[in-house]
């Protein structure tokens, strides 16, 4: 397994209660909407995609049958699990603008690396993963036995690895290749039915469980990680949990009381209390494509690009005084980091 950079400090955390009872009916994946500053939650008993903006308004987004689990965002599309199918709804009006059989019994969760999606079947006679090539409309199937049930998923940034939870007594936590489902490593937590699974700001791995019902974090990459509890309160059956970069939240669907929750991280790396020089910003911003730092850079700074969920979407060395081309990328936020300096610099691409 690869071992990921941690920071070492620690979390101060404060739960913020993001729905009453009655907004939703068997919620269980929330996704983060960085573009519209929302959370999409999608909801098992209705079978209605909620969508709540940071007022704390839900309304509803789209209708989806067979119901809704898993959701994701990759581009302008919003794309859930529907039974064996994946589908995908413009996130500008809620059009559906995909529709792909992918043969599964139970797709549950689901994941992006930005170019291709990742799709766990959860049926017990399935227990497979998928992935999904949406711009040309087809799929293959990348693991085709995973040796029990398949829950949660998400793409390691930086890496070619997903992490997979899994159900059942004892859970374990898989990493497999995105490129080849080979299987790299597994752990095993002590918890007894994972859902969810995340990426914190810390880099820590985020998991859900429902025995006992408990946000957990650990290390991945260690020998023998050590599963620390977040002690979030008000947790029943969390499920398909996400995290909010620029807002530092855990977002988590309480399945068993109708409920989200928004755990809030104190990431003193995080994008939004980065370290930075107050004067040194990108501009023009919010940009249609060529940036430039100010204060000019002096020197060649080694950089990366990340988007709104931390995906790696660029990078390479900055030249002193040389602008940055983003035009190719998708309408969002983004994060330049500058790494020899510890500087993180926010960016919109409209």
């Amino acid at each position: 397994m690869r071992s990921v950079k941690r920071q070492a400090l620690h979390a101060f955390a404060c739960l913020v209660v993001a729905s009453a009872q009655g907004q939703y009916s068997g919620p269980e994946s929330v996704e983060y909407d960085a573009v519209g500053d929302r959370y999409f939650v999608s909801n098992t008993s209705s079978g209605v995609i909620k969508v709540r903006d940071q007022a704390g308004v839900v309304t509803d987004f789209v209708s989806v049958s067979p119901a809704p689990y898993g959701l994701e965002i990759m581009g302008d599309t919003l794309f859930a699990c529907s039974g064996g199918s994946v589908k995908g709804y413009r996130l500008s009006d809620g059009a559906l603008v995909f529709n792909r059989s992918l043969g599964g019994t139970f797709c549950n969760g689901i994941t992006t690396d930005g170019q291709f999606l990742y799709v766990t079947d959860f049926s017990s006679s399935a227990q497979r993963i998928y992935k999904v090539d949406v711009a040309n409309n087809s799929h293959i199937t990348l693991v085709s036995n995973t040796g029990g049930q398949p829950n949660g998923i998400v793409h390691l940034p930086g890496t070619d690895e997903l992490l997979v939870a899994f159900w059942g007594s004892n859970a374990a936590v898989k990493s497999y290749d995105r490129n080849t489902g080979v299987l790299n490593g597994s752990v095993t937590t002590g918890l007894t039915n994972i859902d969810g699974i995340t990426v914190d700001c810390f880099g820590r791995v985020v998991i859900a469980s429902w025995s006992p019902d408990r946000i957990s974090v650990f290390d991945w990459g260690v020998g023998s990680p050590t599963f620390t509890d977040l002690q979030v309160p008000g947790l029943n059956n969390p499920a398909d949990i996400d995290f909010d970069t620029f807002n530092q939240r855990i977002c988590i669907p309480n399945s068993g009381s109708n409920t989200v929750s928004l755990f809030e991280l104190n990431c003193p790396m995080g994008i939004r209390s980065a370290p930075m020089p107050a004067v040194m910003r990108a501009v023009p911003n919010p940009t249609t494509g060529v940036l430039r730092v100010e204060p000019a850079l002096t020197t060649d700074e080694p950089y990366l690009l990340l988007d709104a969920r931390g995906l790696l979407v660029g990078g390479g060395t900055l030249k002193a005084g040389a602008q940055l081309d983003i035009s190719a990328l998708p309408s969002g936020r983004y994060a330049i980091q500058l790494t020899r300096r510890g500087t993180v610099l926010q960016v919109v691409k409209e």
